[in-house]
């Protein structure tokens, strides 16, 4: 891990044997990233203009579900790509596209967690099925007796219930296919564990100056300032560095 000020300067691809990390698109985390208290404030949205204006393409990716990010985020717009429930649903802001990249929740699944926690509360999305990280060993024992393909990711507070091969680097490879991008392309920064997945064989991986420790250990670079404010850090270092080649 590195501070920002250890990324390496944007330069010739390593196409050219040179090795340079060049920043064509810039994976982001919604809350705790790029958003506090479920918002992006005025200077984030600046930020992301500026990143937008000066070429890079940016993509978004959460755990969130696509009702709720469209109550939420009011710059959907600024990006080319939305990754959904951490990875089972693809949405185009600009033509308005949704796509699901995995199966539908198994109902089969659902009431049998229902029953196993009468009472606690559940978050399902279409594919996704969110829960307290206090419930996660009873989780792994419904999905372990029922047989399910079904694995389960920590996210803060939160698990998170999923197909198995689903994850936040399996939408963002669906996301940079459909764009014409290569992982070694992107710096993709994050703030809890589940985007540890994001940040796999991304040509930068980035974790704001709050993350959660096994994301900072998987970062090539901790940046300095928590949440929104590590994001600036980053943000600036990258336009810097792309005024600098003209």
């Amino acid at each position: 891990m590195h501070l920002v000020s250890a990324i390496p300067p944007q330069g010739p691809s390593a196409e050219d044997g040179s090795g340079s990390f060049v920043c064509k698109a810039i994976a982001v985390d919604y809350d705790g990233t790029i958003a506090e208290q479920g918002r992006v404030s005025a200077v984030t949205e600046a930020t992301l203009r500026a990143l937008r204006d000066a070429g890079f393409r940016l993509i978004l990716v959460s755990g969130r579900r696509l009702e709720n990010i469209r109550r939420a985020c009011d710059v959907l717009d600024l990006f080319e790509a939305v990754i959904l429930e951490n990875g089972a649903v693809s949405f185009r802001p600009r033509t308005g596209t949704e796509d699901m990249l995995a199966p539908t929740v198994d109902e089969r699944f659902l009431a049998d967690l229902k029953r196993e926690l009468p009472g606690g509360s559940l978050f399902v999305g279409r594919s996704m099925v969110a829960a307290d990280a206090g419930h996660a060993g009873r989780i792994e024992m419904v999905i372990a007796r029922g047989g399910y393909d079904l694995h389960i990711t920590a996210c803060g507070e939160r698990v998170l219930v999923l197909p198995v091969g689903i994850d936040k680097g399996s939408g963002l490879s669906h996301a940079l296919a459909a764009l014409g991008l290569h992982h070694c392309d992107v710096a993709a920064v994050g703030d809890e564990a589940n985007d540890i997945a994001l940040l796999e064989g991304c040509g930068l991986k980035a974790a704001v100056g709050n993350a959660a420790p096994e994301l900072k250990a998987a970062a090539d670079i901790v940046l300095p300032g928590n949440a929104s404010e590590g994001f600036r850090n980053l943000a600036d270092r990258l336009l810097a560095d792309h005024r600098s080649l003209g």
